[in-house]
Protein backbone atom coordinates (compact mmCIF):
# COMPACT_ATOMS: atom_id res chain seq x y z
CA UNK A 1 0.00 0.00 0.00
CA UNK A 2 1.09 3.64 -0.95
CA UNK A 3 0.38 5.96 2.03
CA UNK A 4 0.67 10.01 -0.16
CA UNK A 5 1.48 12.48 2.31
CA UNK A 6 0.87 16.32 2.01
CA UNK A 7 2.22 17.97 4.73
CA UNK A 8 2.94 21.22 3.63
CA UNK A 9 6.94 22.66 4.22
CA UNK A 10 5.19 25.24 7.32
CA UNK A 11 3.51 22.83 9.13
CA UNK A 12 6.85 22.35 11.16
CA UNK A 13 7.13 20.40 14.40
CA UNK A 14 3.08 19.23 14.30
CA UNK A 15 3.55 18.21 10.64
CA UNK A 16 6.80 16.35 11.37
CA UNK A 17 5.03 14.61 14.30
CA UNK A 18 2.39 12.89 12.31
CA UNK A 19 4.69 11.47 9.58
CA UNK A 20 6.63 9.97 12.17
CA UNK A 21 3.79 8.05 14.11
CA UNK A 22 2.39 6.87 10.71
CA UNK A 23 5.86 5.92 9.74
CA UNK A 24 6.43 4.48 13.19
CA UNK A 25 3.04 2.19 12.88
CA UNK A 26 3.34 1.52 9.21
CA UNK A 27 6.97 0.21 8.58
CA UNK A 28 5.85 -1.88 5.30
CA UNK A 29 4.13 1.14 3.61
CA UNK A 30 5.80 3.22 0.71
CA UNK A 31 5.33 6.63 1.93
CA UNK A 32 5.68 9.64 -0.26
CA UNK A 33 5.61 13.05 1.08
CA UNK A 34 4.97 16.77 -0.78
CA UNK A 35 5.79 19.35 1.14
CA UNK A 36 4.52 21.93 -1.55
CA UNK A 37 1.00 22.85 -2.84
CA UNK A 38 2.14 23.00 -6.43
CA UNK A 39 4.51 19.40 -5.83
CA UNK A 40 1.34 17.86 -4.50
CA UNK A 41 -0.96 19.14 -7.63
CA UNK A 42 1.37 18.51 -10.52
CA UNK A 43 1.24 14.36 -8.66
CA UNK A 44 -2.55 14.58 -8.68
CA UNK A 45 -2.12 15.17 -12.16
CA UNK A 46 0.16 12.29 -12.81
CA UNK A 47 -1.72 8.80 -14.01
CA UNK A 48 -1.24 6.18 -11.28
CA UNK A 49 -2.76 3.18 -9.49
CA UNK A 50 -5.15 5.24 -6.89
CA UNK A 51 -6.69 1.64 -6.23
CA UNK A 52 -2.94 1.07 -3.82
CA UNK A 53 -2.95 4.73 -2.55
CA UNK A 54 -4.43 6.28 0.34
CA UNK A 55 -3.80 9.99 0.52
CA UNK A 56 -2.87 11.81 4.22
CA UNK A 57 -3.89 15.54 3.95
CA UNK A 58 -2.38 17.60 6.60
CA UNK A 59 -4.43 20.64 7.09
CA UNK A 60 -2.91 22.50 9.95
CA UNK A 61 -4.25 26.14 9.27
CA UNK A 62 -7.75 26.80 7.74
CA UNK A 63 -6.03 28.23 4.80
CA UNK A 64 -4.38 25.35 3.95
CA UNK A 65 -7.61 23.21 4.26
CA UNK A 66 -9.13 26.37 1.90
CA UNK A 67 -5.70 25.79 -0.42
CA UNK A 68 -6.26 22.05 -0.81
CA UNK A 69 -10.62 22.56 -1.60
CA UNK A 70 -9.00 23.84 -4.86
CA UNK A 71 -8.02 20.28 -5.54
CA UNK A 72 -11.15 19.07 -4.71
CA UNK A 73 -11.70 18.21 -8.66
CA UNK A 74 -8.53 15.78 -8.38
CA UNK A 75 -8.72 14.44 -5.52
CA UNK A 76 -12.13 13.10 -6.54
CA UNK A 77 -12.82 9.27 -5.91
CA UNK A 78 -9.45 8.61 -3.55
CA UNK A 79 -9.21 7.19 -0.41
CA UNK A 80 -8.62 10.48 1.39
CA UNK A 81 -7.59 11.11 5.43
CA UNK A 82 -7.59 14.36 6.31
CA UNK A 83 -6.05 16.17 9.55
CA UNK A 84 -7.94 19.53 10.30
CA UNK A 85 -7.00 22.55 12.07
CA UNK A 86 -9.62 22.24 14.74
CA UNK A 87 -13.48 20.61 15.17
CA UNK A 88 -15.43 24.36 13.74
CA UNK A 89 -18.64 23.81 12.45
CA UNK A 90 -17.17 25.53 9.19
CA UNK A 91 -14.06 23.39 9.28
CA UNK A 92 -15.60 19.85 9.21
CA UNK A 93 -18.44 21.19 6.68
CA UNK A 94 -15.08 21.86 4.42
CA UNK A 95 -13.95 18.36 5.31
CA UNK A 96 -16.97 16.29 3.92
CA UNK A 97 -16.85 18.03 0.84
CA UNK A 98 -13.85 15.81 0.12
CA UNK A 99 -15.99 12.75 1.25
CA UNK A 100 -13.30 11.79 3.19
CA UNK A 101 -12.83 8.08 4.98
CA UNK A 102 -11.69 9.48 7.78
CA UNK A 103 -10.78 12.94 9.55
CA UNK A 104 -9.45 13.62 13.03
CA UNK A 105 -8.22 17.16 14.39
CA UNK A 106 -4.33 17.89 15.09
CA UNK A 107 -3.67 15.37 17.85
CA UNK A 108 -0.34 14.03 19.74
CA UNK A 109 -1.15 10.73 19.09
CA UNK A 110 -3.27 10.14 16.27
CA UNK A 111 -4.44 6.28 17.68
CA UNK A 112 -8.20 6.49 16.05
CA UNK A 113 -6.47 7.94 12.65
CA UNK A 114 -3.92 4.93 12.60
CA UNK A 115 -6.60 2.01 13.45
CA UNK A 116 -8.57 3.34 10.45
CA UNK A 117 -5.82 3.23 8.35
CA UNK A 118 -5.04 0.03 9.60
CA UNK A 119 -8.54 -1.44 8.77
CA UNK A 120 -7.80 0.01 5.24
CA UNK A 121 -4.78 -1.75 4.76
CA UNK A 122 -6.18 -4.80 5.45
CA UNK A 123 -9.02 -4.70 3.12
CA UNK A 124 -7.13 -3.82 0.72
CA UNK A 125 -4.99 -6.76 1.27
CA UNK A 126 -8.07 -8.97 1.22
CA UNK A 127 -9.63 -7.20 -2.05
CA UNK A 128 -5.83 -8.03 -3.93
CA UNK A 129 -6.25 -11.68 -2.47
CA UNK A 130 -9.27 -12.61 -3.51
CA UNK A 131 -8.91 -10.76 -7.30
CA UNK A 132 -5.28 -12.78 -7.60
CA UNK A 133 -7.42 -15.77 -6.96
CA UNK A 134 -8.04 -16.97 -10.27
CA UNK A 135 -11.27 -17.99 -12.05
CA UNK A 136 -10.85 -21.16 -13.64
CA UNK A 137 -13.64 -21.81 -16.47
CA UNK A 138 -14.43 -26.07 -15.61
CA UNK A 139 -17.15 -25.71 -18.21
CA UNK A 140 -15.15 -26.82 -20.92
CA UNK A 141 -13.27 -29.32 -19.20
Amino acid sequence: MNLIFYIHQDASEKGDHFQRIIEQNFKKAEITTFRTFNAFKARLKQPHDYDKEIFLLFADSKNRLNELLKLIDLIDDKRIIIILPDQSKATLSSALKFFPRFFTPISNTYTDLCQVLTKMINQEKKNTNMNTGGIKDVSRS
